[in-house]
């Protein structure tokens, strides 16, 4: 009985020898500084993954909002990851359900989501209505009166506390009253300036905005290339490259401060210009050649 038993033993103490001499950070788990949520699927975030891990040194892990929304603050401890990345709505809408020690970044979404989370900070995408008004006094002094619909609770939101003295606004919080607030703006505006309000921009709501503003002569401005297209007459849309650059520099700052608390969230420092000439020579509107030189492109 006693030979098998040292063989097997003699067997034991040789895989035993084997694994002891295997370096230990093979059997280590590496934690990741970052954790990144967003569906890769989709470009923009792939793209802005890509560009992040390019820039920065930091180690990253990447999910989808659906890996992570059963067990999210789970993943966070067992990657050891500082932070979160979340990159489109889905993704921020996962996080905000974190314990406000975990610090969340977001980017790729319209407007600073809707929180009373303070441990958070992000780059959105929407373009300032100062932005916008500051770019037409410069280039289309003409227009005098620019009209802004939206729903009430989002007025101070985009304006970001200060209202415009040659901003006109109107409200509504459906596409029928957005229809109505249209109709109602000839010979009290010279511009109607869109923003990005999901619940008042229906496709039939935009088909009669436009139809008054040939009507009328006043000119549809923003909300992005897609808008300038079917005729408005200028948008001024986030730089998708330069974005990387400011999300690249909120990431070091929170890693370097252990927290995104207290830090402010950002709209986009740099913009594209898009223009569309036959809608300016439509409803009057003079476009000045600098900026014709200055578009990314110009429509049609």
């Amino acid at each position: 009985m006693r030979g098998p038993v040292l063989k097997h033993n003699y067997k034991l103490f040789i895989i035993l020898t084997a694994l002891m001499a295997v370096p230990l950070s093979v059997w280590t788990v590496e934690s990741a500084d970052l954790l990144i949520i967003g569906d890769t699927k989709l470009k923009p975030v792939s793209d802005l993954i890509a560009g992040i891990e390019e820039d920065l040194s930091y180690s990253a892990t990447v999910r989808s909002p659906a890996d992570v929304k059963d067990n999210f603050e789970g993943i966070i401890q067992s990657e050891g990851a500082k932070a979160v990345v979340a990159l489109g709505q889905d993704a921020v809408n996962v996080s905000l359900s974190l314990p406000e020690s975990i610090p969340v970044i977001y980017g790729l979404i319209i407007n600073p989501p809707e929180t009373s989370r303070r441990n958070m900070t992000g780059v959105y995408m929407a373009t300032p209505v100062s932005e916008y008004i500051s770019f037409i006094n410069k280039y289309f002094p003409a227009i005098k009166r620019i009209g802004i619909i939206c729903e009430p609770r989002t007025r101070d939101l985009v304006c970001q506390g200060a209202v415009p003295a040659n901003a006109v606004f109107y409200y509504a919080t459906n596409p029928y009253e957005f229809i109505s607030a249209v109709s109602g703006m000839r010979n009290n505006v010279d511009a109607l300036l869109l923003l990005p309000e999901k619940n008042l921009l229906s496709q039939t709501a935009l088909e009669k905005a436009y139809l008054y503003s040939f009507r009328d002569n006043i000119p549809v401005i923003g909300i992005s290339e897609k808008y300038v297209k079917t005729g408005s007459l200028f948008s001024l849309g986030f730089d998708a490259a330069d974005m990387e650059r400011q999300l690249a520099n909120l990431i070091v700052k929170v890693l370097t401060r252990g927290k995104a608390a207290g830090m402010p969230q950002s709209a986009p420092e740099k913009f594209t210009l898009y223009i569309n000439r036959k809608t300016a020579e439509a409803t009057g509107v003079h476009v000045p050649p600098v900026l014709l030189n200055m578009a990314e492109r110009v429509y049609p």
